[in-house]
């Protein structure tokens, strides 16, 4: 359905971000709004959730830390608030990492998830997330990583894209900035 506003964060509230895409104010619940600047455009990667009893959207930084979610509520047990909350209280890193090591105990601290819950979690998931794992950050520059996914959405190729982001010098600029840059560089470069 919806899988991702490319928009301005207007609003921020205790677990979810406004972004505003055509002059419509998408709610999306996220794990730690703070990392979603106000007046910043950006790509928040989306995962609709529809019940019985309420429809929202969940939203992400990165596909990584989209993927686990999907992931964690793939287990039985788990559902969308208890992912984004074991989310939001710890890193996709560090997440995987107690998952891969069979780490029932830091599991057991994350809210929402007891021994059973643990338990399953590493019955489900050990061993495939590896993928996800292979996904680390080739920049360690967030606005950079950003521009980076969006490229690969639009369908241009690894290497163009890396090879465009390497040419940028800039560190400080916004995500947006930087798909706006890769962008040039990579017409420049067909054309030239």
């Amino acid at each position: 359905m919806y899988y991702y506003f490319h928009g301005m964060v207007t609003l921020h509230t205790k677990n979810s971000v406004v972004v505003e895409c055509s002059g419509i104010g998408y709610d999306i619940l996220v794990c730690h709004p703070d990392e979603f600047p106000i007046g910043e455009t950006l790509f928040v990667y989306t995962v609709p959730v529809f019940n019985e009893n309420e429809q929202y959207l969940v939203g992400f930084r990165s596909l990584r830390e989209k993927d686990l979610y999907l992931a964690l509520t793939s287990v039985k047990g788990i559902g969308p608030k208890t992912a984004l909350s074991a989310l939001a209280s710890t890193t996709v890193d560090r997440l995987s990492k107690a998952i891969e090591d069979s780490d029932d105990p830091f599991l057991m601290r994350l809210p929402g998830i007891g021994k059973k819950n643990a338990s399953q979690i590493i019955l489900d998931l050990k061993g495939k997330l590896q993928m996800l794992q292979g996904e680390k950050s080739f920049t360690m520059n967030a606005n950079m990583d950003t521009a980076y996914e969006g490229l690969k959405l639009y369908g241009f190729k690894d290497h163009e894209i890396k090879d465009a982001l390497a040419e940028i010098n800039d560190t400080s600029l916004s995500a947006e900035e930087y798909l706006k840059r890769a962008l040039e560089i990579i017409a420049n470069k067909k054309h030239g």
